[in-house]
């Protein structure tokens, strides 16, 4: 991960992303975290985010991953809130979200539970 491909995603964003979520990256290559939670990588977070309509449905906030089952997991972009949602990919608005985690750091800990 360079900072040239950290900065890209972040002008296309419009938006920094979250310190939290910043060092997780560091050390993150795309895959499956716990039994059916994708996690990105900073190779496809654009993509997956132009895919999804993120920046349309959900302003403000960024899709970090998949539950494997439709839902979009999500993290605001706002730096203060360190909370973890799932929202379908279908109702991708900010009434639909669903939380599961109040903190990104214990929910990777914890295997990334999304029930």
């Amino acid at each position: 991960m360079s900072g040239q491909d950290i900065d890209a995603v972040q002008r296309w964003l419009g938006h920094t992303l979250p310190a939290h979520y910043l060092r997780f990256l560091a050390d993150w290559q795309e895959g499956m975290r716990g039994e059916q939670v994708m996690l990105y990588g900073l190779d496809s977070l654009r993509e997956r985010n132009e895919t999804y309509e993120t920046q349309q449905f959900c302003p403000g906030f960024v899709t970090i991953g998949d539950d494997s089952g439709g839902r979009a997991v999500m993290l605001a972009l706002d730096g203060a809130s360190t909370a973890v949602y799932l929202v379908g990919h279908g109702s991708m608005q900010r009434d639909d979200f669903e939380l599961v985690a109040e903190d990104f750091q214990t929910w990777l800990a914890g295997d990334c539970p999304v029930d």
